[in-house]
């Protein structure tokens, strides 16, 4: 018996699907823009870089400049997760594996938010 071509195959299905296409190559575009922003703005930062603010007490949390890049790390990370984990479900509960590749797009957009303010802060 001849091996399925690949396009036939679970994987193939995956990664047809235009839902998950779409936000897959969102979301690493979106980490990659995180990655490059940090780095273009890491050279205006000092050895210690405000990393946390908020409304109700201020700055709260100071560190390293090189901390800054946890935030593209996780986000690597969390896209990492999210896409396991939806390709484990995406036979049996395919809006679940939906729920997990779009909260991994929102994840992304959430961090360039957040890196974009912390450079605004600092």
């Amino acid at each position: 018996m001849a091996a399925q071509p690949f396009q036939q195959t679970f994987l193939g299905s995956y990664y047809r699907n235009r839902f998950i296409k779409i936000n897959l190559v969102f979301s690493l575009i979106a980490n990659i823009i995180l990655w490059l922003f940090l780095v273009w703005q890491a050279r205006n930062f000092s050895d210690l870089i405000f990393l946390h603010y908020n409304i109700y007490f201020g700055i709260d949390l100071l560190g390293p400049w090189h901390q800054i890049f946890f935030l593209p790390l996780f986000g690597l990370g969390f896209l990492v997760i999210n896409l396991l984990i939806s390709l484990i479900f995406y036979q049996r509960e395919r809006i679940l594996s939906y729920f997990l590749v779009g909260t991994a797009s929102l994840l992304q957009f959430i961090f360039i938010l957040a890196g974009v303010f912390i450079t605004l802060v600092n």
